[in-house]
Protein backbone atom coordinates (compact mmCIF):
# COMPACT_ATOMS: atom_id res chain seq x y z
CA UNK A 1 0.00 0.00 0.00
CA UNK A 2 1.28 3.44 -1.24
CA UNK A 3 1.16 5.81 1.85
CA UNK A 4 0.91 9.77 1.45
CA UNK A 5 3.32 11.71 2.46
CA UNK A 6 1.22 13.45 5.21
CA UNK A 7 0.65 9.92 6.50
CA UNK A 8 4.50 9.31 6.61
CA UNK A 9 5.11 12.71 8.19
CA UNK A 10 2.41 11.92 11.25
CA UNK A 11 3.99 8.15 11.24
CA UNK A 12 7.36 9.60 12.30
CA UNK A 13 6.31 12.41 14.99
CA UNK A 14 4.20 9.67 16.69
CA UNK A 15 7.36 7.54 17.10
CA UNK A 16 9.37 10.33 18.14
CA UNK A 17 9.02 10.40 21.63
CA UNK A 18 7.57 8.38 24.84
CA UNK A 19 4.42 10.86 24.80
CA UNK A 20 0.60 9.07 24.36
CA UNK A 21 -0.52 10.72 21.03
CA UNK A 22 -2.99 10.43 18.59
CA UNK A 23 -3.01 11.47 14.70
CA UNK A 24 -6.47 12.76 14.29
CA UNK A 25 -8.53 15.48 11.29
CA UNK A 26 -11.26 17.47 11.45
CA UNK A 27 -12.53 20.35 9.22
CA UNK A 28 -11.27 23.49 8.29
CA UNK A 29 -13.14 26.63 9.35
CA UNK A 30 -15.88 27.98 6.78
CA UNK A 31 -14.56 30.98 5.31
CA UNK A 32 -16.27 33.20 2.44
CA UNK A 33 -12.69 34.65 1.15
CA UNK A 34 -11.88 30.79 0.76
CA UNK A 35 -14.94 29.27 -0.03
CA UNK A 36 -13.34 25.46 -0.32
CA UNK A 37 -13.17 22.52 2.36
CA UNK A 38 -11.38 20.21 3.29
CA UNK A 39 -9.68 17.94 6.05
CA UNK A 40 -6.73 18.94 8.62
CA UNK A 41 -4.53 16.06 9.69
CA UNK A 42 -2.78 16.88 13.15
CA UNK A 43 -1.22 15.06 16.01
CA UNK A 44 -3.59 15.73 19.46
CA UNK A 45 -1.74 14.75 22.53
CA UNK A 46 -2.76 15.75 26.22
CA UNK A 47 -0.59 15.89 29.22
CA UNK A 48 -0.85 13.08 32.10
CA UNK A 49 -4.50 13.40 33.26
CA UNK A 50 -5.40 15.32 36.07
CA UNK A 51 -8.58 16.72 37.21
CA UNK A 52 -10.69 18.50 34.82
CA UNK A 53 -10.18 19.94 31.47
CA UNK A 54 -6.64 21.48 30.14
CA UNK A 55 -5.65 23.85 28.24
CA UNK A 56 -4.24 23.30 25.07
CA UNK A 57 -1.70 25.27 21.95
CA UNK A 58 -2.45 24.99 18.10
CA UNK A 59 1.52 24.43 16.33
CA UNK A 60 1.83 25.57 13.16
CA UNK A 61 5.15 24.32 11.31
CA UNK A 62 7.00 26.65 8.59
CA UNK A 63 6.11 26.27 4.77
CA UNK A 64 7.58 23.92 2.61
CA UNK A 65 10.11 21.35 3.49
CA UNK A 66 9.08 21.40 7.02
CA UNK A 67 6.87 18.89 8.23
CA UNK A 68 7.29 20.63 11.98
CA UNK A 69 8.38 17.36 13.62
CA UNK A 70 11.54 19.30 15.48
CA UNK A 71 9.69 22.23 16.58
CA UNK A 72 6.73 20.34 17.95
CA UNK A 73 8.49 18.20 19.70
CA UNK A 74 11.45 21.53 21.07
CA UNK A 75 8.31 23.35 22.05
CA UNK A 76 5.68 20.31 22.52
CA UNK A 77 7.45 18.66 25.62
CA UNK A 78 7.98 21.46 27.66
CA UNK A 79 4.33 22.91 27.01
CA UNK A 80 2.77 19.50 27.98
CA UNK A 81 4.73 18.73 31.17
CA UNK A 82 3.28 22.39 32.25
CA UNK A 83 0.24 20.69 31.80
CA UNK A 84 -1.01 22.06 28.53
CA UNK A 85 -2.28 20.03 25.47
CA UNK A 86 -0.58 20.12 21.93
CA UNK A 87 -2.24 20.13 18.47
CA UNK A 88 0.36 19.99 16.06
CA UNK A 89 -0.75 20.30 12.39
CA UNK A 90 0.25 18.69 9.36
CA UNK A 91 -0.31 20.88 6.40
CA UNK A 92 0.01 20.45 2.51
CA UNK A 93 -1.76 17.48 2.09
CA UNK A 94 -1.05 15.69 -0.92
CA UNK A 95 -3.25 16.49 -3.71
CA UNK A 96 -3.75 19.86 -3.12
CA UNK A 97 -2.67 22.82 -4.88
CA UNK A 98 1.30 23.27 -5.62
CA UNK A 99 2.75 25.20 -2.59
CA UNK A 100 3.91 27.98 -4.75
CA UNK A 101 0.19 28.78 -5.54
CA UNK A 102 -0.61 28.81 -1.98
CA UNK A 103 -0.30 32.15 0.45
CA UNK A 104 -0.64 32.05 4.01
CA UNK A 105 -3.80 33.42 4.84
CA UNK A 106 -4.81 30.05 2.45
CA UNK A 107 -4.40 28.58 5.56
CA UNK A 108 -6.30 30.50 7.99
CA UNK A 109 -9.18 27.88 7.35
CA UNK A 110 -6.84 25.11 9.08
CA UNK A 111 -5.66 27.20 12.02
CA UNK A 112 -9.59 28.48 12.73
CA UNK A 113 -10.85 24.75 12.22
CA UNK A 114 -7.99 23.71 15.00
CA UNK A 115 -9.88 25.72 17.19
CA UNK A 116 -12.87 24.58 16.92
CA UNK A 117 -11.93 21.06 17.12
CA UNK A 118 -10.03 21.58 20.12
CA UNK A 119 -13.44 24.20 21.70
CA UNK A 120 -15.42 20.86 21.18
CA UNK A 121 -13.27 18.59 22.67
CA UNK A 122 -14.22 16.58 25.81
CA UNK A 123 -10.51 17.39 27.42
CA UNK A 124 -10.04 20.89 26.55
CA UNK A 125 -10.99 24.08 28.24
CA UNK A 126 -12.59 25.76 25.22
CA UNK A 127 -11.38 29.22 27.19
CA UNK A 128 -7.88 28.01 27.40
CA UNK A 129 -6.91 27.76 23.71
CA UNK A 130 -3.81 29.38 21.87
CA UNK A 131 -1.93 29.15 19.18
CA UNK A 132 1.52 29.81 17.88
CA UNK A 133 3.94 28.96 14.44
CA UNK A 134 6.98 29.20 12.90
CA UNK A 135 7.55 31.75 9.75
CA UNK A 136 4.42 30.74 7.83
CA UNK A 137 2.83 28.88 10.69
CA UNK A 138 3.92 32.22 12.87
CA UNK A 139 1.62 34.27 10.05
CA UNK A 140 -1.35 32.48 10.91
CA UNK A 141 -0.75 33.14 14.41
CA UNK A 142 -0.54 36.26 14.41
CA UNK A 143 -3.76 36.96 11.52
CA UNK A 144 -5.60 34.55 14.32
CA UNK A 145 -5.47 37.96 16.42
CA UNK A 146 -7.05 39.52 13.45
CA UNK A 147 -11.05 40.38 14.99
CA UNK A 148 -12.29 40.79 11.85
CA UNK A 149 -11.10 37.22 10.76
CA UNK A 150 -11.63 35.61 13.35
CA UNK A 151 -15.50 36.69 13.29
CA UNK A 152 -15.06 35.27 9.37
CA UNK A 153 -14.34 32.62 10.24
CA UNK A 154 -16.05 31.62 13.37
CA UNK A 155 -19.07 33.85 13.86
CA UNK A 156 -19.45 36.75 16.33
CA UNK A 157 -20.08 34.47 18.96
CA UNK A 158 -17.60 31.48 18.18
CA UNK A 159 -14.57 30.64 20.07
CA UNK A 160 -11.46 32.83 20.22
CA UNK A 161 -7.73 31.85 20.49
CA UNK A 162 -6.80 32.97 24.14
CA UNK A 163 -3.17 33.38 23.36
CA UNK A 164 -0.87 34.11 20.57
CA UNK A 165 2.72 33.18 19.95
CA UNK A 166 3.89 34.31 16.21
CA UNK A 167 7.45 33.12 15.59
CA UNK A 168 9.46 34.75 13.15
CA UNK A 169 6.58 35.99 11.40
CA UNK A 170 7.37 37.68 8.46
CA UNK A 171 6.49 41.45 10.07
CA UNK A 172 6.71 43.35 6.69
CA UNK A 173 3.47 41.22 5.88
CA UNK A 174 1.82 42.55 8.78
CA UNK A 175 3.13 45.88 8.93
CA UNK A 176 1.70 46.24 5.22
CA UNK A 177 -1.15 44.97 6.08
CA UNK A 178 -1.84 47.15 8.97
CA UNK A 179 -1.10 50.30 6.48
CA UNK A 180 -4.19 49.10 4.44
CA UNK A 181 -1.85 47.83 1.46
CA UNK A 182 -4.02 46.91 -1.43
CA UNK A 183 -1.53 44.99 -2.28
CA UNK A 184 -2.27 42.19 0.25
CA UNK A 185 -5.28 39.63 0.44
CA UNK A 186 -5.38 40.97 4.31
CA UNK A 187 -5.83 44.28 4.25
CA UNK A 188 -8.21 45.39 7.02
CA UNK A 189 -6.90 42.71 9.10
CA UNK A 190 -5.62 44.95 11.53
CA UNK A 191 -8.19 47.46 12.01
CA UNK A 192 -8.97 45.91 15.40
CA UNK A 193 -7.57 42.95 17.34
CA UNK A 194 -9.59 40.55 19.61
CA UNK A 195 -7.99 41.75 22.76
CA UNK A 196 -5.56 38.31 23.36
CA UNK A 197 -2.42 38.83 24.36
CA UNK A 198 0.22 38.47 21.80
CA UNK A 199 4.42 37.42 21.96
CA UNK A 200 6.09 38.17 18.79
CA UNK A 201 9.53 36.42 18.47
CA UNK A 202 11.88 37.90 15.47
CA UNK A 203 15.45 37.78 14.87
CA UNK A 204 17.34 41.15 14.11
CA UNK A 205 19.07 39.25 11.21
CA UNK A 206 16.15 37.61 9.86
CA UNK A 207 16.34 38.73 5.69
CA UNK A 208 12.40 38.77 5.35
CA UNK A 209 12.49 41.91 7.35
CA UNK A 210 14.29 45.11 8.12
CA UNK A 211 15.77 44.70 12.36
CA UNK A 212 12.73 47.04 13.23
CA UNK A 213 9.88 45.86 10.98
CA UNK A 214 8.10 44.14 13.62
CA UNK A 215 8.10 47.61 15.93
CA UNK A 216 7.25 49.29 12.97
CA UNK A 217 4.32 46.66 13.08
CA UNK A 218 3.17 47.39 16.49
CA UNK A 219 3.25 51.17 15.91
CA UNK A 220 1.12 51.23 12.67
CA UNK A 221 -1.80 49.04 15.09
CA UNK A 222 -4.19 51.44 17.64
CA UNK A 223 -3.01 52.32 20.23
CA UNK A 224 -5.06 49.95 22.31
CA UNK A 225 -4.16 47.18 20.03
CA UNK A 226 -0.66 47.73 20.86
CA UNK A 227 -0.96 47.23 24.63
CA UNK A 228 -1.96 43.49 23.78
CA UNK A 229 1.47 42.53 22.00
CA UNK A 230 4.78 42.30 23.26
CA UNK A 231 7.85 42.20 21.26
CA UNK A 232 10.69 40.08 21.23
CA UNK A 233 14.02 40.42 19.07
CA UNK A 234 17.11 38.19 19.18
CA UNK A 235 20.18 40.42 17.95
CA UNK A 236 21.83 37.66 16.60
CA UNK A 237 19.02 35.69 15.23
CA UNK A 238 18.50 34.85 11.87
CA UNK A 239 14.90 33.16 9.97
CA UNK A 240 14.74 29.85 11.83
CA UNK A 241 17.36 30.30 14.43
CA UNK A 242 15.69 26.95 16.30
CA UNK A 243 15.58 24.04 13.83
CA UNK A 244 19.77 22.91 15.13
CA UNK A 245 21.68 23.36 11.33
CA UNK A 246 22.36 25.95 9.20
CA UNK A 247 21.76 26.42 5.92
CA UNK A 248 20.82 28.71 2.86
CA UNK A 249 17.92 28.77 0.39
CA UNK A 250 15.76 31.36 -1.89
CA UNK A 251 12.47 32.45 -1.02
CA UNK A 252 10.14 34.48 -3.03
CA UNK A 253 8.36 36.31 0.09
CA UNK A 254 12.04 37.37 1.65
CA UNK A 255 13.33 40.86 1.49
CA UNK A 256 10.05 42.27 2.00
CA UNK A 257 8.42 40.76 -0.44
CA UNK A 258 10.96 41.34 -3.33
CA UNK A 259 12.77 37.32 -2.63
CA UNK A 260 16.07 36.66 -1.58
CA UNK A 261 18.13 34.18 -0.53
CA UNK A 262 17.72 33.58 3.26
CA UNK A 263 20.73 32.51 5.96
CA UNK A 264 19.43 30.54 8.14
CA UNK A 265 22.04 29.82 11.24
CA UNK A 266 21.00 28.32 14.49
CA UNK A 267 21.15 30.56 17.77
CA UNK A 268 21.53 28.14 20.78
CA UNK A 269 21.08 30.71 23.26
CA UNK A 270 18.20 32.35 20.79
CA UNK A 271 16.33 28.71 20.73
CA UNK A 272 17.08 28.60 24.32
CA UNK A 273 15.28 31.94 25.37
CA UNK A 274 12.82 31.91 23.06
CA UNK A 275 11.27 27.98 24.41
CA UNK A 276 11.59 29.79 27.84
CA UNK A 277 9.86 32.17 26.91
CA UNK A 278 6.93 30.63 24.82
CA UNK A 279 6.48 28.13 27.64
CA UNK A 280 6.17 31.06 30.48
CA UNK A 281 4.02 32.92 27.91
CA UNK A 282 1.60 29.98 27.98
CA UNK A 283 1.83 28.83 31.28
CA UNK A 284 0.93 32.57 32.65
CA UNK A 285 -2.18 33.16 30.17
CA UNK A 286 -3.72 29.86 30.12
CA UNK A 287 -2.73 27.87 33.16
CA UNK A 288 -2.35 30.93 35.67
CA UNK A 289 -5.66 32.80 34.84
CA UNK A 290 -7.53 29.52 35.51
CA UNK A 291 -10.63 30.42 37.44
CA UNK A 292 -10.37 29.05 41.13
Amino acid sequence: MIRSAASIVLAAILSSNAFSQQAVTFPTAPSKRLPYAGQVEAILTLPPKGEGKVPAVVLIHAGRGFSGSDHYEYYGVPLREAGIATLGLVMFREGSRPFQSHVPSDFLPHAFGALKYLAAHPNIDAGRIGIMGFSLGGILSMYTASAPLASEHLGTDGPRFAAHVPIYPACWVHEANALGSRKLTMAGAYVSLTGAPVHILAGAKDRFDDPDTCQKFMDALSPADRKSIALTVFPNATHVWDVGRSYRYFDRFACKGKGCDIDVVFDSDASQKGRQTVVEFFTSNLIRTEKK
